[in-house]
């Protein structure tokens, strides 16, 4: 009868503990991909504003490297923003200090700086930098900034409920306590070493979708957002490096 019991109990605690992990490894992953979007769309971006938008005057080609060093301000302030710390000495290099001060009175700062791109685009669109096919292009590029962003948020304010975890936690404790009256028989001596392994196993893999289901945090388990923020940047800055002193060759 206890072996039957021990048995229905372990099937059912068993989905559970495994419904639980790859829920948290769904979330962490598309996270990932999300953030993974970010880099390529940024590329694509920047790349698009520094080839399409033409330069009437050398202030143009200034405005422009400003726009380009925006997109990367964009990734920094969506890192800050998932993580809910202030603006800090990254994102100040990046932007004007006009920006900056305007960025410290809104609520979201990303969607701030995303407008900002969009009104540059629409302002050379005007000034005949752009056509409407090549405006749309960029725009759409800006819009996948914001679907990404709008993805991430879904992540980090929609976390596994509450009750998964409590009720995770209980069946756990409540195994622990009579899988060794299942075992002890057979077992004699050796019951404490085998639970204490059985324990530590299970615990660890609970443990593992508490760390990875919020990745957008600080922990080492967490997604390298510094990293990836770091990459942008350096992608943007040697754009800029080398196509100011490209000449064509074709």
């Amino acid at each position: 009868m206890l072996t039957n019991a021990v048995l229905s109990f372990n099937i059912g605690f068993t989905l559970l503990l495994v419904f639980r992990t790859n829920t948290a490894h769904e979330r962490f992953w598309e996270g990932r991909q999300l953030w993974g979007g970010l880099v390529n769309t940024s590329r694509n971006l920047t790349r698009g504003i520094w080839i399409i938008v033409k330069d009437k005057t050398p202030q143009d080609r200034v405005e422009k490297k400003a726009i380009l060093r925006l997109v990367t301000a964009f990734a920094v302030a969506m890192k800050l923003h998932l993580r809910s710390v202030p603006l800090d000495t990254q994102l100040a290099s990046l932007i004007s200090e006009k920006q900056y001060l305007q960025l410290q009175d809104t609520n979201h700062p990303p969607l701030q700086i995303a407008y900002w791109i969009g009104d540059y685009l629409q302002y050379q669109h005007d000034r005949n930098c752009l056509n409407v096919y090549q405006l749309t292009t960029l725009h759409n590029c800006v819009d996948d900034l914001v679907d990404i962003l709008g993805g991430c948020e879904r992540i980090l304010k929609t976390p596994l409920p509450l009750i998964y975890t409590i009720k995770l936690r209980q069946l756990l404790f409540i195994f622990c306590l009579i899988l060794p009256l299942e075992i002890v028989s057979f077992l004699y001596w050796w019951t404490g070493i085998v639970m204490a392994f059985v324990s530590f196993t299970l615990l660890s893999i609970e443990q593992i979708g508490s760390e990875i289901e919020e990745p957008f945090g600080f922990d080492p388990n967490d997604l390298p957002l510094n990293t990836i923020c770091n990459t942008i940047s350096n992608n943007v800055e040697e754009l800029i490096r080398v196509a100011s002193k490209s000449v064509r060759s074709f």
